[in-house]
């Protein structure tokens, strides 16, 4: 799919002598575009920072999170139905290092000024997207910002990342997304369980304002929108060939990988055909009966957003550890599926590349994680609060094989 403006609601083209009504304006992405912060550091918060520059950069997610209208601005009634202003206070800073932006801009002198972080924001959703708002409204295109408020809530709401040790970052972009999803649901299950009260309370209410408060509740948040996939799993008896088929959703693909191969092999790989015999036979319905069969998994819907994650952490059993696969697996700029069913909508679909969490060391526990971005036609490295482009002949030095480091998460839309 080529990266295109992201367009949000219904809009109608307009005749063309129809010149004295415009629509009001949509936030520039090509304004939050040009934002190149870097993060800082709070400690092996590496694996935080490269995924958050990643999901910036991700224009639909960036501006569906900033668009959200079942929450408030940050300044205002907070989300999650938190009717107290967090208070704005500046975000301490770093000795020796670029000065950074927190909750308050320290240059009065500017005509527009950032959008200030709260410092005890409600929510893991909405620590994210004050983060994303301070960010993408800065008067500066280049500097650095400190997201200790998302990093602390991040360890409020989880113990797992309390710890200064290190994380993965394929695993913090799974329980954010989710996180992301339960917020929005539990916020949405409150707002409606509040409209039916009141509705309830009321003595006589229109019959249309009724079906309006008591509809059913919304059932795709903007993770579901561009991350959410579906899956199907065949399995084919070998006795009597009937094929039997079950969906599952997901909003990354975990691949296996080998040494010097490449994506699309790997991705080959992954749906390969799978023999269930033995103690693995498959239980068919219509013989009754366990049955040697045939499996394979393909994908039945394709994601807005796609993000593969390459499974370079492997348990090694002889050394009874986790070990890191520096295994060079190129990988392309753009990307057409082809283990699709074969009614998939769009099945034809060209994703481009357009963020690299890349993870730099020898094992899994520890090590540094960067992201490299694309914008506006170059490649651009967020390494913490250190902030520079590159060439795009140097991608492949980030196959895998190299001390430049694995290409670990690779996101594509």
């Amino acid at each position: 799919m080529a990266k295109s403006k992201w367009i949000f609601g219904n809009q109608q083209s307009q005749p063309a002598t129809v010149t004295t009504i415009k629509p009001a304006p949509l936030p520039v992405e090509s304004s939050a575009d040009t934002r190149q912060f870097g993060l800082e550091n709070f400690g092996n918060t590496c694996y935080a920072n490269s995924v958050l520059q990643a999901l910036y950069f991700c224009a639909p997610f960036r501006e569906l999170l900033l668009q959200s209208p079942e929450y408030l601005e940050p300044s205002g009634a907070n989300s999650l139905g938190n009717a107290n202003p967090s208070p704005l206070v500046p975000v301490r800073r770093k000795q020796q290092r670029q000065a950074s932006t927190s909750g308050l801009i320290s240059d009065t002198s500017s005509a527009q000024a950032a959008i200030p972080i709260p410092s005890n924001p409600p929510s893991l959703f909405s620590a994210l997207r004050s983060l994303f708002l301070h960010i993408s409204t800065h008067p500066s295109d280049k500097g650095t910002v400190a997201p200790l408020a998302f990093i602390e809530q991040l360890r409020r709401v989880n113990e797992s990342f309390r710890s200064t040790m290190h994380q993965d970052a394929h695993e913090f972009f799974n329980y954010l997304l989710n996180k992301i999803v339960e917020e929005i649901e539990e916020d949405r299950k409150a707002s409606h369980h509040v409209s039916n009260s009141i509705t309830t309370l009321a003595s006589k209410v229109p019959s249309t304002m009724n079906s309006a408060n008591s509809g059913p509740l919304p059932d795709l948040t903007l993770v579901h929108k561009l991350f959410e996939g579906t899956l199907t799993s065949e399995t084919r008896c070998l006795t009597c060939e009937t094929v039997s088929s079950r969906d599952e959703s997901f909003i990354d693909l975990s691949i296996d990988i080998e040494q010097n191969s490449s994506l699309t092999a790997c991705l080959r790989q992954f749906s390969a055909s799978e023999m269930l015999c033995q103690r693995n036979k498959f239980f068919c319905d219509a013989c009754c009966d366990l049955q040697e069969a045939e499996k394979r998994m393909k994908i039945k819907k394709l994601p807005n957003v796609l993000a593969l994650h390459l499974k370079r952490f492997k348990y090694q059993e002889d050394l009874n550890k986790y070990i890191k696969l520096s295994y060079r697996v190129a990988f392309p700029l753009q990307l057409r599926l082809f283990n699709t069913v074969d009614d998939a909508e769009d099945a034809d679909r060209l994703y481009n590349l357009f963020a690299i969490v890349i993870h730099l060391g020898n094992g899994p526990h520890h090590g540094h994680y960067i992201s490299i971005i694309k914008t506006f036609g170059s490649w651009v490295v967020f390494d913490d609060d250190n902030v520079y482009t590159i060439p795009e002949k140097d991608i492949p030095k980030y196959y895998g094989d190299s001390n430049a480091g694995s290409a670990y998460v690779l996101y594509y839309e």
